[in-house]
């Protein structure tokens, strides 16, 4: 090894010794300073967000009336409230029924394969004929009318007749499985129908009672937040019903879906909370619907762009 090489490495060594002192001597006071940045970082973010809240909070207290849509048709107003019955008839019967539909699919989900998923589907099929001989023995006390009643027996031993012949045969088939719904359908369609009338019916007389009760302008200043899952956004009985009695309040943004959320109480959080990110958006971007949207999902198509590399077309790969 050459002079100049032994001295260019004991120059590097140097270097880096040097290096590791001043790192060690620096890295206390550097990682104090980050600790001390980050605690500050958090105390504003804090404080920010506290005053953000109170006025979120004061929001919430001062919006009134509010029509909760939940099990009942409940109108919380300064004066207290007051509950709107809304107890469908035989909407519970009719929808247990239609659940052996669900009570069959689950039984072959995910299909089933081999020695154990024999048995499973045999276990769940023995079960499910065991429960309707149970159901059918008492479904007279029910107090359905004439033809409802006989369509739910129909769906019941259609169901029956299908799972007790399989079990016999002791083997299964996504076509006698598909066949099996396929006769049962136009009586869960009827009760579709039927239940829907139900809730409907009901519904509209307690929001048409409530109505009745309140003031114009009471009427015309109210939230109405309807209690909704996720899982059914676009077309449901409520919302039809609301975009039908109301359109005026959809055009006012007063028709809210409080989706993930229970209770009295944080269903009439969520009221403030949106109209706290109205203000959001009227103020930040001069568009109250604005954080409808994420705030970075704009941003966000952006940076996917410079991070996510993208191969040739599939049109032109497949040639």
């Amino acid at each position: 090894m050459g002079d100049m090489t032994k001295t260019l490495m004991k120059s590097c060594a140097n270097a880096i010794a040097i290096l590791g002192v001043l790192i060690l001597s620096t890295s206390p006071q550097a990682a104090n300073e980050e600790a001390s940045a980050e605690n500050a970082a958090q105390t504003f973010d804090h404080a920010m967000l506290s005053i953000f809240h109170r006025s979120q909070k004061e929001l919430t207290a001062n919006t009134r009336p509010i029509m909760i849509i939940a099990r009942d048709v409940t109108v919380v107003s300064k004066d207290g409230e007051v509950s709107y019955p809304r107890n469908a008839p035989h909407y519970n019967a009719l929808k247990s029924v239609s659940h052996v539909l669900l009570g069959i699919i689950g039984a072959v989900t995910p299909w089933p394969e081999g020695d154990a998923g024999q048995k499973r589907w045999m276990a769940d099929f023995a079960k499910i004929k065991s429960e309707i001989d149970t159901f059918l023995a008492s479904i007279d006390g029910l107090g359905l009318e004439k033809e409802s009643l006989a369509d739910q027996r129909t769906m019941l031993e259609k169901a029956r007749a299908f799972v007790e012949d399989a079990l016999n045969q002791g083997r299964l088939s996504p076509e006698a499985v598909a066949q099996a719904i396929n006769d049962m359908r136009p009586m869960w369609a009827k009760n579709m129908r039927r239940a829907a009338h139900a809730e409907l019916t009901t519904l509209h007389a307690a929001v048409s009672d409530a109505r009745a009760a309140m003031e114009e302008k009471d009427w015309a200043d109210m939230y109405v937040v309807a209690h909704g899952r996720t899982d059914v956004r676009k077309i449901n009985v409520v919302l039809n019903y609301l975009q039908r009695v109301m359109p005026e309040k959809f055009a006012a943004g007063q028709v809210l879906f409080a989706e993930n959320t229970s209770g009295k109480e944080e269903i009439i959080k969520y009221v403030g909370y949106i109209k706290m990110q109205r203000h959001v958006g009227a103020w930040a971007f001069g568009n109250p619907g604005r954080m409808e949207v994420d705030l970075l999902g704009y941003e966000a198509g952006s940076v996917l762009d410079e991070l996510i590399e993208v191969a040739p077309p599939a049109s032109l790969t497949a040639k």
